[in-house]
């Protein structure tokens, strides 16, 4: 089905990456979808001033889409930007909700899934700075099915770099074991949630109990052999599904 008007998606990155990793995903998706990529506060050089708990990082997510004509549109999120959106749609009037949510291994409204000596070692890289290239090879390797595209790999790299460590340990510490289960709810917006299959603690079973709990309408797809990384590991795929779930006209 291809698409007759334009519709804007809204994009929030995981934890560690930038607006820029949606770069391929936008590619795909033109024409017919037109990507907005914000960078959240602390990531892909944007300043910490807005905050970077979950309420701070949704409210300011808020004061980004207020007065905006996004005309049809839909909110995406990827991992730690999956919390996020999530946060972000329930505190919209129901007149103002996208047409569908997108959730790319997306970290849920519940405290996110992570083992304790492995979210110790992620604090540990970014204790006395910014991330070194160890620790970016190391995220990399255990986040990807697949060795990613050379430029892409660059790109995931120098995003990694140049994380703020104080936003990159606020997530680890705090953002990710928020609990917004209560204050979110369900949420009666179509959803299409999309794993990869050898993701380990937001994998294709995490998605659907932890954020099929919210979506009662949600559509699931699972990519198989991909990682954590969707939007730089499979974005002809992620694309795919979107136009499927989301495309109008004849």
């Amino acid at each position: 089905m291809s698409t007759t008007t334009s519709t804007t998606i809204v994009c929030l990155h995981a934890l560690g990456m930038s607006s820029r990793s949606f770069r391929p995903l936008a590619r795909e998706l033109a024409p017919g979808f037109d990507l907005v990529a914000l960078d959240l506060p602390g990531f892909g050089g944007a300043p910490l001033d807005p905050g970077t708990s979950v309420e701070a990082m949704a409210r300011w997510v808020l004061d980004q889409l207020t007065g905006r004509d996004r005309g049809r549109w839909l909110l995406l999120g990827h991992s730690m930007g999956g919390k996020v959106a999530t946060v972000v749609a329930a505190g919209l009037a129901p007149h103002e909700r996208p047409a569908g949510v997108v959730l790319l291994a997306a970290s849920p409204p519940s405290p996110e899934p992570m083992a304790e000596d492995r979210r110790s070692t992620m604090l540990g890289w970014a204790a006395d700075g910014p991330l070194g290239g160890a620790a970016v090879g190391e995220f990399l390797d255990a986040n990807t099915g697949d060795p990613l595209d050379p430029t892409l790999d660059a790109l995931a790299r120098e995003d990694l770099r140049r994380t703020d460590p104080a936003a990159w340990r606020a997530w680890l510490q705090h953002g990710s074991r928020e609990d917004w289960s209560d204050r979110v709810g369900r949420l009666d917006v179509p959803a299409l949630v999309l794993a990869g299959g050898a993701d380990g603690d937001l994998g294709p079973q995490a998605q659907r109990e932890l954020n099929g709990a919210v979506y009662p309408r949600a559509e699931f797809t699972t990519l198989r052999g991909a990682g954590h990384l969707l939007p730089l590991e499979r974005p002809a795929e992620v694309a795919a599904a979107i136009r499927q779930s989301f495309s109008t006209g004849a």
